[in-house]
């Protein structure tokens, strides 16, 4: 028998535990859980970051599909051939009328904040990739701005929070509309008879002296007797002068005619012999110099100025005010402008009196309008008004009074002001009680007024009538501004209309077409005047301004005109005298033949989202 091995814990008295191995098996299931539970961690840790990227990703992605549909409104606001002004270029955030809202209201109530996007079927859309932007814009008339909207939407790439990430962006443009363009077509520095294609395309049956140019795109025929004394007479075919009718005078080179004759002339009634009409043609009673002024002789190449159109069509449906957008800020009996818009067929049957008894106002946007509450100097820097209703409260501005500018500099909210005179190019002058005084950096998009106290018709932007209008006021008028007014129907002016009065009559020396210039456009005939016409100026009357008809423009007896006309003919009765308007440079806005102009969109503001 082997003796037995003792243990170092038997040794030493003590009883040996059990077998020890078992404790490695825990340890190891303990390391195990904590590995586990590091690994865990990280996983979810590693997901939850990439969600969180995918998520800002997708936010990013949001961001920049709104930020597109903002630029793409604003691109529409800016698209020269859109008409900022309308409200119809841009599909509404809200259903309710935007014109409702309160004047001025910089967050109008209308202005939705839904992110719905199935309730966003009027809007416009555009996919970007994955994204989709929706945009929309608001239109206040009244202040002339847009509220514009645009929402970015991407489906959201987790599973956790299913549906779509979307951005919403929001911003406020104001608009300053266009009143006034450069000039583009010669035309307007002329009386201009366009019709071509008869032996006597225009018939001069009557003096007409005065130092306006006159340009016959056709053939000219002198009637006996007449005698044709302008600066300069363009005429583009031939050139037919009967008994004892004459262009000009041979007494001295001033009393010569500047004359350019494309074709032939003659002079006499027995059908004399037609000759190619250049070099001196005194013999054909032409008494004609050249462009130097001191040679007799007619200049056989005849400029060509092309005739203009007029944008019936178009101003009918961008005229502000108009039959697309009527006053906003209206008094008195105000025009119709249109009965069954939008057919565009002359439907107003009553005619509209420009000059009535009793005093209106119409206008469009921004701007406010009183009368002086005494008359002023030209030396004063004290202005009362009737009334401070709608005009600045504070800070400087400016108002127009006649034809001065002055800066209110003191005063605002109440109806005594300090003014500084003059400002803006234009001359410190008399003002009568009771004038009009219009604010004049409002922005306004068009208006048509009219004070009957001082017979003064104040004018800004395109108007359009779908009828026929007339002066009736046989006193002395003026009108204050520039602009062009479409008639679908006739022009009847019994009536003087000046734009500056010097006494009881027309200031023709001291009129500058570049700062008062309304322009008449009048599709009609007949109707109120003469079969075949299209505007008609009664006896003993004076106009300053522009007249263009697409039929023809008379003008009675012993008429004064001052100011480009274009018609299809000029007819006329006794002794029309024409005065010598400046070159004009700048026209108002719709003058027929310069490209059609609306508004310019001011950059972005109010940026949010």
């Amino acid at each position: 028998m082997r003796p037995r091995k003792l243990s170092l814990a038997t040794v030493a008295g003590r009883t040996p535990p059990d077998d020890e191995r078992g404790i490695a098996l825990v340890m190891a299931l303990g390391i195990l859980v904590v590995c586990a539970i590091m690994v865990t961690t990280v996983v979810a840790y590693t997901s939850s970051g990439q969600r969180t990227s995918y998520f800002s990703k997708a936010r990013l992605t949001a961001f920049d599909a709104a930020d597109a549909g903002m630029n793409n409104a604003f691109s529409v606001l800016n698209l020269p051939t859109n008409n900022s002004l309308d409200a119809g270029i841009l599909p509404p955030c809200h259903t309710a009328n935007p014109d409702t809202s309160t004047p001025g209201a910089t967050n109008p109530t209308w202005f939705t904040s839904s992110t719905n996007l199935t309730a966003l079927t009027t809007w416009n859309k555009n996919l970007y990739g994955t994204a989709t932007a929706y945009w929309c814009g608001d239109f206040d008339r009244y202040g002339a701005q847009w509220f514009l909207r645009s929402i970015g939407s991407i489906r959201n790439p987790t599973s956790q929070n299913p549906g779509t990430t979307t951005r919403t962006l929001s911003s406020r443009v104001t608009i300053q509309p266009t009143l006034t363009q450069p000039k583009n077509n010669p035309v307007w520095d002329y009386l201009y008879a366009g019709h071509t294609g008869s032996s006597c395309d225009q018939t001069l049956n009557n003096n007409i002296s005065g130092a306006s140019r006159m340009y016959v795109a056709g053939n000219l025929c002198l009637s006996p007797n007449v005698n044709l004394a302008q600066s300069t007479v363009i005429v583009g075919g031939n050139l037919d002068v009967a008994n004892n009718a004459a262009v000009g005078a041979n007494t001295s080179m001033s009393t010569r005619v500047e004359t350019y004759v494309g074709g032939n002339c003659r002079y006499g009634s027995n059908n004399p012999p037609w000759v190619a009409c250049s070099g001196n043609q005194d013999a054909n009673h032409i008494f004609s110099k050249l462009a130097d002024g001191a040679t007799v002789a007619v200049n056989h190449t005849a400029p060509i100025v092309a005739p203009p159109l007029a944008d019936f069509a178009g101003w009918y449906q961008n005229a502000i005010p108009g039959p697309a957008q009527s006053c906003t800020a209206a008094s008195g009996t105000t025009p119709t402008f249109d009965n069954n818009y939008s057919t565009r067929d002359n439907s107003v049957s009553t005619v509209f009196d420009l000059t009535p008894s009793t005093s209106y106002t119409c206008r469009v946007g921004r701007g406010a309008s009183t009368t002086l509450g005494a008359a002023i100097t030209s030396s004063q820097t004290s202005v009362t008004v009737a009334s401070a209703s709608g005009f600045p409260t504070s800070g400087n501005f400016r108002i127009r009074i006649d034809d001065e500018d002055m800066t209110v500099t003191g005063g605002q909210g109440s109806t005594t002001w300090t003014v500084t005179r003059g400002v803006n190019s234009t001359t410190a002058a008399n003002h009568v009680n009771a004038q009009t005084v219009e604010q004049d950096d409002a922005g306004t998009s068009g208006e048509l007024s009219w004070n009957a106290t001082t017979k003064t018709l104040t004018v800004s932007g395109t108007i359009f009538i779908d009828g026929s209008a007339k002066v009736s006021n046989a006193a002395l008028n003026t009108y204050n501004g520039q602009a062009t007014l479409y008639l679908s129907g006739t022009f009847y002016a019994n009536g003087s209309l000046c734009g500056a009065v010097s006494g009881t009559s027309c200031n023709f020396a001291g009129w500058n077409p570049d700062k008062e210039l309304l322009m008449i456009v009048a599709n009609g005939s007949g109707g109120q005047i003469n079969p075949g016409d299209g505007i008609y100026i009664a006896n003993n009357f004076s106009y300053e301004g522009g007249l263009y008809a697409t039929n023809a423009v008379e003008f009675g007896n012993n008429v004064n005109i001052d100011g480009p006309v274009v018609g299809s003919q000029i007819l006329l009765s006794n002794n029309l005298t024409t005065n010598a308007f400046p070159t004009i440079s700048t026209v108002p806005v719709g003058m027929p033949s310069n490209n059609d102009v609306y508004a310019q969109p001011n950059p972005p503001q109010s940026f949010s989202g």
